[in-house]
């Protein structure tokens, strides 16, 4: 079974959906037949980083909302993925682009190393709070993931990858994707969000057996 997801590393809700992803993979018999392919999605193409500016001014501003109205989202956000087990601080996350770092990601794929990339990426942006914008930070994670930093450097400085980038978020609008993030279970069968862990288990089932009863 091949799962495909579209996500971002600073969408709160695909960082939430990972973890409950996992947790239902936990109890799912067939585990090790599953297969995870992350796809890039810029959830906020136009973020750029303010030093200075918190996270929620940041949003705010982004948004064209009050700021007390951010704050308010963004609180119930870390009280969901604390509810999930997640790590989320919005008073030490920095918005930025991610469009270097996704660049970056495909060299990760090519390498084999594409999830642990992705799930590095959200546990530096939601929980470290790095500026995942800044050529220094991304050399350093993707070498803790096992990239080679100056292939990586390279990638960032030349703006390599743009186009397998283009061609994922295209895919992505083919599919119907309108937000992260978006799960497709064996190319037929599609959930969005941060789903319970309990949606994930009736799902993995169903495809399970819809799929091995067709042979």
């Amino acid at each position: 079974m091949k799962i495909t997801i579209w996500s971002d590393f600073v969408c709160p809700f695909c960082f939430i959906g990972e973890s409950h992803l996992h947790d239902a993979l936990k109890k799912f018999e067939h585990a090790d037949k599953v297969e995870i392919e992350y796809k890039s999605f810029l959830l906020m193409p136009d973020a750029e980083y303010v030093p200075g500016n918190d996270y929620a001014q940041t949003f705010a501003d982004m948004k064209g909302i009050p700021l007390s109205q951010a704050r308010s989202m963004l609180q119930q956000v870390e009280q969901m993925a604390n509810n999930s087990g997640v790590a989320i601080n919005y008073n030490k996350a920095k918005l930025s682009s991610t469009y270097d770092a996704h660049r970056v990601f495909q060299y990760a794929k090519e390498q084999g190393k594409g999830n642990e990339f992705f799930h590095r990426f959200y546990v530096a942006h939601f929980t470290e709070g790095e500026v995942l914008s800044d050529e220094e930070t991304i050399v350093r994670l993707a070498e803790e993931v096992g990239l080679d930093g100056t292939e990586v450097r390279s990638i960032v400085e030349n703006k390599s990858n743009t186009e397998k980038i283009t061609q994922e978020i295209s895919e992505a609008r083919t599919v119907g994707v309108q937000g992260v993030p978006f799960f497709v279970f064996d190319n037929k069968y599609a959930i969005s969000g941060a789903q319970p862990v309990e949606a994930f288990n009736q799902v993995l089932d169903q495809v399970w057996e819809n799929e091995h009863a067709e042979k």
